[in-house]
């Protein structure tokens, strides 16, 4: 009776599993694409667009900041659909690959932007060290996953590439905790150097307990 009970009450959970999952994936797919369109206005090189505190490093530094911003775009938005298990095996099984290998040089095209620039970020030092650490540890582990999948080590890749998206999604986590502190009433300059861990530190911490419950 209790080996019954058991077969019964798995496909409800694993019903209610993969719900949580396409609910989840259609979340994070539409803030990737929200922000997708939001920083596209930068690509019009207009000085009006960029926030009052930057717009002089901005206009100094345009090469490696579009270099960051294409990169991420990228990764941001290719990102989510190399999760999903159709495009990982099967006929798409190419085309999988294929996004995968321009994720991978959206990532070194936006961590090497991205780097550069945490140098000039505003905030001081606290941010400089904050986007400096993300910029790193993002290009580690987009290197990881390739090396991995080069070796075709398939389950450890699959882990490098969840860190990695979590890091490449602080794009999103930032632009979300603005708001909250902007809400908050918190002053700009003491929210922006908050954010500049705050926006990948959790999302990294997230990933790793993803990666440790499989």
């Amino acid at each position: 009776m209790q080996n019954t009970t058991t077969l019964e009450a798995q496909p409800t959970t694993t019903k209610k599993t993969s719900s949580w999952n396409r609910t989840g994936w259609g979340l994070m797919f539409l803030l990737a694409l929200l922000l997708f369109v939001i920083v596209s206005r930068y690509l019009t090189l207009d000085p009006e667009v960029y926030f009052p505190e930057q717009r002089d490093v901005y206009i100094a530094n345009t090469g490696f900041l579009l270099m960051h911003i294409v990169g991420s775009m990228l990764a941001l938005l290719i990102g989510p659909f190399q999760f999903l298990p159709r495009i990982r095996t099967g006929r798409f099984l190419n085309v999988h690959r294929w996004l995968g290998g321009i994720y991978l040089l959206g990532i070194l095209i936006g961590g090497i932007g991205g780097l550069y620039m945490a140098q000039l970020a505003y905030g001081g030092v606290v941010t400089h060290l904050g986007f400096s650490a993300l910029a790193l540890l993002w290009l580690f582990s987009g290197f990881m996953a390739y090396k991995t999948i080069r070796k075709k080590q398939l389950e450890i890749h699959r882990k490098w590439m969840t860190i990695n998206y979590a890091l490449t999604f602080a794009a999103v986590t930032l632009r979300l905790w603005q708001i909250v502190f902007g809400i908050s009433g918190l002053d700009f300059l003491t929210g922006y150097q908050i954010v500049s861990w705050l926006c990948w530190v959790p999302n990294l911490l997230v990933a790793l307990w993803i990666i440790n419950r499989k």
